[in-house]
């Protein structure tokens, strides 16, 4: 595999050589607030935040063996000076939603006088934006190439900017080193099976860093992976980070063959859960081995109840089964469906947010994540709005509240009141308890499914008594959560993964019912202040 030369004018800058047995501090910026993010859930849980980064313990399985290597996620543990001031160089990686952190990290090390290299999905998307605060910049999937990055950087000949456009053979990454994390401060784990997704969404950079054609690792290597997990004693949840699990369905077929027998050897010890695309609903062996393997449930890119609109966004795997029937049957087959809606598309009609409205409650889908459409760098959407001149800016901020970076169809006013109003209705406590329940009653779980071990009594009291407290004692919402609560523990006391699920919905309230109303007061700034007329006074004092 090669490297790109870089087009950036001082890409042969010189730097002193770091020599071997490099000490290297890797950062993974915080996240803003989000609807991902679970943080009102997480303050009833003992763990801090949901995820690790997988990408950083992924590229530390790269580095040299001689290399001596920290990591800090700022999710849960604060970057010093002196934590800066040890590392002969900092590594930085991050999604565009993390840019406010990671490019302070990087001015950060760069005043303190270290050495900077950053990588991953965003520097790989706007590689030109960090050279201005990067000593070293990695835009691609370095997994075959790293070791000559670092050669360069102990030799004194690394690069500005480095461009890798072929895609790798994941079956030749290592195993993440896993050992780098604090486990206790995760509620869930994250492999990777593969990478790329085959079809071409218009506002989708995915396809456009990984490609169409998804390469996957061996399933002995994912199962390498989690006998690695095993070793070091987890026993929870695992994400499967996939964009799409079943890009190529084939192999993920194989892969959850696998991974059944797997979990039989080891005692069912791991739940999992993972992204698919809609079409997985026309797959029904591949959801009886996904289930037969402990998978609870899947998050699945639904975007439009409109085919205009899925039809104009090239979305067109959603077009071939009626949307509310897709989620039938996959509750129906056994996992459970959380979704991801989107509103901006140019063929949107007037009524698009009662269409929203009315399908996220036809489907029962309590966790339903609403977000304004954006033309992201690289895509085929940026593309066109930038042909049209409808672009607004060039980079994507990154918030739940920010509004589509192009000028939309929909008015602007128009386009926020009706985000609010979906927002509004849809995490309406009653409504928000109401379809949590329906999901319950409609996912019909299967007896191969084991929910992922719990904590230990202690633990679980702790918890309970926390959701007591603040949600059936101080929350405005304590009518609905009693409801919900006494209907969970009459009808599924004695059905452990529904009973598991129902707890999980339970507590999630406590996210996504505030953090709403947040995002619904925040959008509202978005909206131009009405220009006032001059007064009287004004104009006597002008003539």
């Amino acid at each position: 595999m090669t490297i790109k030369s870089s087009s950036c004018d001082d890409h042969t800058a010189a730097f002193p050589p770091l020599g071997k047995g490099i000490k290297a501090l890797m950062v993974w910026p915080d996240f803003p607030g989000s609807f991902w993010s679970f943080a009102g859930m997480m303050e009833m849980l003992d763990e801090k935040v949901v995820m690790p980064p997988l990408g950083l313990v992924t590229v530390a399985a790269l580095c040299p063996k001689d290399w001596t290597i920290r990591l800090i996620d700022q999710q849960v543990d604060e970057v010093s000076d002196d934590d800066i001031l040890w590392a002969d160089l900092v590594m930085v990686s991050g999604m565009r939603v993390q840019r406010k952190g990671l490019e302070e990290i990087l001015a950060r090390a760069r005043r303190l006088g270290r050495r900077t290299i950053v990588g991953g999905p965003y520097a790989s998307g706007e590689p030109e934006v960090l050279l201005e605060l990067a000593d070293h910049v990695v835009a691609g999937e370095p997994d075959e190439v790293f070791d000559e990055i670092a050669r360069d950087l102990e030799n004194g000949t690394a690069k500005r900017l480095y461009t890798i456009e072929e895609k790798p053979d994941v079956t030749q990454t290592p195993v993440p080193r896993f050992d780098l994390l604090n486990l206790d401060y995760y509620a869930s784990m994250s492999i990777q099976f593969s990478r790329g997704c085959p079809f071409q969404c218009e506002f989708c950079d995915i396809i456009i860093l990984y490609g169409r054609k998804p390469r996957a690792k061996r399933p002995e290597q994912v199962l390498t992976e989690l006998d690695t997990l095993l070793n070091l004693g987890w026993k929870k949840q695992v994400f499967i980070v996939d964009d799409n699990f079943i890009g190529n369905h084939k192999l993920a077929l194989g892969l959850s063959v696998e991974l059944e027998k797997w979990q039989r050897a080891h005692g069912f010890p791991l739940a999992f859960y993972t992204e698919a695309s809609m079409d997985l609903a026309q797959r029904p062996a591949l959801i009886e081995a996904m289930v037969k393997a402990n998978f609870f449930y899947v998050f699945v890119g639904i975007e439009s109840p409109v085919k205009e609109s899925l039809t104009e966004t090239k979305k067109y795997q959603n077009l071939r089964l009626d949307p509310v029937e897709c989620i039938e049957i996959l509750h129906k087959g056994g996992l459970w469906v959380t979704g991801g809606f989107i509103v901006g598309f140019d063929s949107d009609p007037e009524d698009i947010f009662d269409q929203q409205i009315r399908y996220i409650e036809d489907a029962a889908i309590p966790w339903a994540i609403l977000n304004f459409l954006h033309a992201v760098p690289l895509t085929p959407l940026h593309d066109r709005m930038k042909k049209e001149g409808r672009l607004i800016e060039y980079s994507v901020n990154s918030s739940d509240s920010t509004t589509s970076n192009f000028r939309t169809m929909i008015p602007l006013e128009s386009l926020v009141r009706g985000y609010q109003k979906t927002l509004a209705a849809i995490y309406d406590p009653a409504k928000f308890y109401e379809r949590s329940w329906r999901s319950l009653q409609s996912w019909q779980t299967k007896d191969c499914q084991r929910p992922a071990q719990q904590p230990a009594l202690a633990s679980i009291i702790r918890i309970t008594l926390r959701s007591f407290w603040r949600q059936g004692l101080r929350s405005s919402y304590r009518r609905a959560y009693w409801k919900f609560f006494f209907q969970l523990v009459s009808r599924y006391l004695f059905n452990p993964p529904k009973l598991w699920l129902g707890f999980t919905m339970m507590i999630s309230g406590h996210h996504f019912i505030p953090y709403s109303q947040e995002v619904v007061r925040e959008v509202e700034k978005s909206i131009p202040a009405p220009v006032k007329a001059p007064s009287l006074e004004m104009s006597v004092q002008v003539e």
